[in-house]
C-alpha cells in the first residue's frame, strides 16, 4: 500500500507484507491508515499506522483473527465499526481506533458491515441481497436489532436490496440509509430513515437504471455520486435525490475502476480502457465540462484501419467483429434467441496482424456476477504479444446488462454459460479470426471452474484448457469453502447439495471427467480457502486415472495467487507457454465447425509443481 499525500506530492510504502494488502482505507481525519492484513487462507486482522508513518498496531484492540467483513468510520463520534468473520458467523465491533472495541452483535452467516450513522446511533449490516434480511439495522449502544429490510422490499418475490451508507452530513435522530433496490428488471437510488421506511421517486424517473449501479454521498445535502456499468464500460453522475435529477460527468470512455470524493469535493478516478494502464483522473461534478487528468493530458483519440475512432461505442451485430476499442480491438455481439452475447475482442499486432485466423484464448471472467469490460488487462497484452487472438466474453450471469442477463438462465449453472462460450466461439470461426483446433480456455476462480466444465461437456469444441485456483468439484467445495460463497451458490442454484442435488451434479467438472481429453494446466493454491485443495486433488486424481494430458503447478498466496508474484508469474508464463505448444500448429485439414482435436499435439503428459512464496 502506498499513502500519497496530494499537498505535498509525497509517497512512500506504507506496508511491507509479503503478500501485498487487499483492503485499505484512510482515517476521517485523514491521522491514520487501517489495513486487512490478511494469512494466505483469508483469515487476519485490521491494523493501523499513522498516515505519516510509524509502526502498525492492532486497529482496534480486542477483535479476534478472522476474515473481513467491512468497515465503517463515523467522522463526528471518530468511532470505527468492523465485521469479523469467525467460523460460520458475522461479529460487528465498535471502538475508536487504536483502542478497546466492544462486541455490538453477532449472527450466523455471512454478512458486511455497510455503515455506521453520524453520532454512532446505528450500524448498518448487509447479508445476501435478495435474502430476508438483505440489510439489518442495529443500536450500538443496545446491540438490539432496530429494523431489517428484506430484498422483497425491492420488488416483492425475486428483488434485491443493497445498503450503501449513510448520509455523512444529517445529524437528527432519524439517520438516512442510501439504497439501491431491483425491481421490475430495474436497479433505483432509494433510501430508508428509522420511522419512515424506504422512500423513492417511483418507477420511470432518472433515479432508474438498466443496469447495475452503485454510488456514494456528496457533500451536503441529497446529492449522491453513482457509478453506472453498461456493457463493458461505466460511466459517472450526479443525483439529485429530491428533484430525481441525474448529470452525466464527463469522463473518457473506457472504466471506471475505482473512485472517491475528496473533503474539497473534487472526485478522484482510477481510469483505464483496453490497451491502456489505469491512471488517475480528477472530476470537477459541481463544473460538469471540466474533467482532467491527475498527471497525464487525455491521449488522442487514435484511430484503426478502417479510420473509426478509436472510442467507438457501435458495435456490428452481423457475422464480424463490430465496434473499436483501438488498433487490432473489436467488439462482437453474437445473436442468439435469448439475446445478445457481448465479447471484447483483440488480434495480434505488428507482423503477425495478417496471419488470420490466429490461435485464440478465451479469457474466461470469474464470478459469475462481475464482467470483463473495456479495460486493460495484463494477460490479454501478454497473450498478444505471444501470437495469440484474445476474447473475453460477458456470458449470462455477468453484471452491465441488467437483471435478466444476470439472473435468467434456469439456475443451469455453468452450462448455460458454456453454451455462450461455444456460440462466441463459432462465431469467430466463421469470421475467420479462429480455427478449429486452435482455440483454447483460460480462467480464474469461477472462470477456472468453467474451463474445467467445458473441458468435460465440449471436448471437441476446446484444445487446450488453462484453469487457475478453480471449483473443479461442485459439491465439496461448496461443503469446504466461505460462509459467503456458500450463499451464492444458494442463489446460484436455488438451494443447497441436499435440496437441488440433481442441478449440482449437473454443473460439476467431476461429473463429465471421463470425458476429458486435455492437455489441462491447473494452478492453484494449498492455503485457497474458496475454492479448497481438496477438491482439485481429487479432480487431479481422476485426470491421473484415466491418462488424461495434464500439468499441475502449486502456488503460495491463497486464493488470490496474484499475492505471490513470483510464483504467480512463472505460473502465468508456463501456462502460455502450454498453450503455445498446444495451438501453434495449424489444423488445415480439420473441420471448420466441429472439429476439437486435429493438428493439436500434447508435448508433456502430467507434471505436478510446486512454488515457495
Amino acid at each position: 500500500m502506498v499513502a500519497w499525500d496530494l499537498t505535498t506530492g509525497q509517497r512512500r510504502q506504507a506496508t511491507t507484507a509479503p503478500l501485498g494488502v487487499e483492503t485499505a482505507a484512510i482515517e476521517p481525519d485523514g491521522h491514520g491508515l487501517w489495513w486487512f492484513d490478511a494469512a494466505p487462507g483469508g483469515q487476519g486482522r485490521w491494523l493501523r499506522a499513522p498516515f505519516e508513518g510509524g509502526h502498525p498496531r492492532p486497529a482496534l484492540d480486542g477483535v479476534p483473527a478472522g476474515r473481513m467483513h467491512g468497515l465503517a468510520f463515523d467522522p463526528r463520534s471518530g468511532l470505527a465499526a468492523v465485521g469479523v468473520g469467525v467460523a460460520d458467523h458475522s461479529r460487528y465491533y465498535l471502538g475508536r481506533p487504536g483502542e478497546r472495541a466492544r462486541l455490538v452483535a453477532e449472527e450466523p452467516g455471512y454478512a458486511a458491515v455497510v455503515g455506521l450513522a453520524p453520532g454512532g446511533r446505528l450500524l448498518a449490516t448487509a447479508g445476501r441481497p435478495a435474502g430476508p434480511a438483505a440489510v439489518r439495522l442495529w443500536s450500538p449502544a443496545s446491540g438490539v436489532l432496530v429494523d431489517a429490510i428484506p430484498g422483497a422490499a425491492g420488488d416483492g418475490e425475486g428483488g434485491a436490496v443493497w445498503a450503501l451508507g449513510f448520509r455523512p452530513d444529517l445529524t437528527t435522530a432519524r439517520p438516512e440509509l442510501l439504497l439501491v433496490l431491483e425491481r421490475a428488471g430495474r436497479y433505483t437510488l432509494a433510501c430508508w430513515r428509522q420511522g419512515e421506511g424506504i422512500r423513492t421517486h417511483g418507477p420511470g424517473s432518472a433515479l432508474d437504471f438498466a443496469t447495475e449501479i452503485t454510488a456514494c454521498w456528496y457533500g451536503p445535502g441529497r446529492t449522491v455520486l453513482v457509478q453506472q456499468d453498461r456493457a463493458g464500460r461505466s460511466r459517472l453522475l450526479r443525483a439529485d435525490l429530491d428533484r430525481g435529477t441525474t448529470t452525466v460527468l464527463p469522463t473518457p470512455e473506457g472504466t471506471i475502476i475505482d473512485f472517491s470524493c475528496a473533503p474539497d469535493r473534487t472526485v478522484h478516478c482510477l481510469w483505464s480502457r483496453d490497451g491502456e494502464p489505469p491512471r488517475p483522473l480528477i472530476c470537477h461534478p459541481e463544473s460538469p465540462e471540466s474533467s482532467e487528468s491527475a498527471e497525464h493530458p487525455e491521449p488522442p483519440e487514435r484511430p484503426d484501419h478502417s479510420g473509426h475512432s478509436g472510442r467507438s461505442t457501435t458495435a456490428s451485430r452481423g457475422t464480424a467483429p463490430g465496434g473499436t476499442t483501438g488498433p487490432g480491438r473489436r467488439e462482437l455481439w453474437t445473436h442468439r434467441p435469448y439475446g445478445q452475447i457481448h465479447s471484447f475482442v483483440a488480434t495480434p499486432p505488428g507482423r503477425r496482424a495478417g496471419h488470420r485466423p490466429w490461435p485464440t484464448v478465451f479469457l474466461v471472467h470469474g464470478g459469475p456476477h462481475t464482467h470483463d469490460r473495456d479495460a486493460y488487462d495484463a494477460r490479454t497484452e501478454a497473450l498478444l504479444q505471444a501470437g495469440f487472438a484474445v476474447v473475453r466474453t460477458n456470458y449470462r450471469g455477468s453484471t452491465g446488462y441488467g437483471p435478466r442477463w444476470r439472473d435468467d438462465f434456469g439456475h443451469r449453472v455453468g452450462l448455460a454459460q458454456l453454451e455462450d462460450l461455444a456460440a462466441v466461439r463459432g462465431h469467430l470461426i466463421d469470421a475467420g479470426v479462429s480455427e478449429p483446433g486452435r482455440t483454447g480456455l483460460c480462467g480464474y476462480s469461477w472462470g477456472g471452474y468453467l474451463t474445467l466444465l467445458a473441458m468435460g461437456v465440449q471436448p471437441r469444441l476446446w484444445d487446450v484448457g488453462l484453469a487457475v485456483a478453480p471449483v473443479a468439484d461442485y459439491t465439496a467445495a461448496y461443503r469446504a469453502t466461505t460462509p459467503a460463497l456458500r450463499e451464492v451458490d444458494d442463489r446460484l442454484f436455488g438451494g443447497t447439495p441436499e435440496q437441488v442435488p440433481h442441478r449440482y451434479r449437473a454443473a460439476c467438472p467431476m461429473t463429465y471427467v471421463d470425458r476429458v481429453r486435455g492437455p489441462l494446466f491447473l494452478a492453484a493454491s494449498a492455503d485457497d480457502e474458496k475454492c479448497p485443495a481438496e477438491q482439485i486433488e481429487r479432480y487431479l486424481a481422476a485426470l491421473r486415472r484415466r491418462d488424461v494430458p495434464h500439468r499441475v503447478r502449486w502456488l503460495g498466496g491463497g486464493h488470490d495467487v496474484g499475492r505471490a508474484p513470483a510464483g504467480h508469474a512463472a505460473a502465468w508464463a508456463a501456462m502460455v507457454r502450454y498453450a503455445d505448444d498446444t495451438l501453434r500448429t495449424s489444423p488445415r485439414t480439420a473441420d471448420r465447425r466441429n472439429s476439437g482435436r486435429t493438428g493439436s499435439h500434447h508435448p508433456v503428459h502430467h507434471t505436478e509443481e510446486r512454488s515457495i512464496p
